[in-house]
């Protein structure tokens, strides 16, 4: 082979393992952390075991964390006062209608309000997801929850996935495509 061939075929090999390393190639490859970037979610790269809690919902059923184990879990800690976390939950609504028959679970832990006011936000926005009650703080405390609206991602063995602070848009392409990800992954024993 002559040399100025051979120089080619090095370069366009290196080229490609180089382009092939950096992180915006790496991110499409696995496409939750390409998707939690554009959502600007903070991806936990640490296995970190979701806290378990048990708190009522609506209808006064004690509900576990670990009730929803096989499935990921969209869990958004919010109030009804809080004008982001009402911004927010038309798009919540809209990313549950697309995925409630598959492996996927809202859980919004409302923040120490009453039960009855609650439920009249939840009839007015027209809300078919589960909605817990956590009158105590115990629920967001074992979250470090320290702001609303906190979402996290938890898999289907029980670990965080990654968090984001603050309202986003749940009904947009980067947040359909990335639960779609997650819901092809299969659990792990």
């Amino acid at each position: 082979m002559k040399k100025p061939k051979r120089i080619f075929y090095i370069f366009s090999i290196a080229l490609i393992l180089f382009l092939f390393s950096h992180p915006i190639f790496q991110n499409r490859a696995f496409g939750d952390t390409h998707y939690m970037n554009a959502l600007a979610m903070i991806k936990f790269d640490e296995k970190i075991k979701a806290p378990n809690f048990i708190i009522k919902d609506l209808n006064g059923n004690a509900i576990s964390l670990e009730d929803y184990r096989g499935k990921i879990v969209f869990l958004n800690f919010w109030a009804t006062w809080c004008p982001p976390c009402r911004a927010e939950m038309p798009s919540m609504e809209k990313l549950y209608a697309q995925f409630k028959n598959e492996d996927f679970a809202i859980l919004a832990v409302d923040l120490q309000e009453d039960a009855g006011k609650v439920r009249a936000f939840k009839e007015q926005f027209k809300l078919n997801f589960p909605i817990l009650l956590d009158p105590d703080g115990s629920g967001s405390t074992a979250f470090g929850v320290m702001s609303i609206p906190t979402t996290y991602l938890v898999d289907r063995n029980g670990y965080l996935l990654g968090g984001a602070l603050g309202p986003r848009d749940w009904a947009n392409e980067d947040a359909f495509v990335l639960i779609n990800h997650l819901l092809k992954i299969s659990p792990k024993s």
